[in-house]
């Protein structure tokens, strides 16, 4: 489980990269970018072929802490 205030390994975040926003680690991905992909119908096999360099790994992470924020 993933806990607050703290960030596996598989993501990274600096105020000046993305304009801040939480990225898969080693991608200019951002992980809402996942979530809104999830939100329209997407699958994980989809946006594993689309974004070249993210793994199944950094997914399951951002399924977790989607699953784990309140909406």
């Amino acid at each position: 489980m993933i806990e607050k205030n703290h960030l596996p390994d598989v993501f990274s975040q600096h105020p000046q990269v993305m304009s801040g926003a939480l990225d898969f680690k080693g991608t200019r991905v951002p992980v809402q970018t996942f979530f809104d992909h999830l939100d329209h119908g997407g699958t994980l096999e989809e946006f594993l072929k689309w974004y070249d360099g993210v793994t199944r790994e950094q997914l399951a992470a951002a399924e977790e802490i989607r699953t784990a924020t309140p909406a």
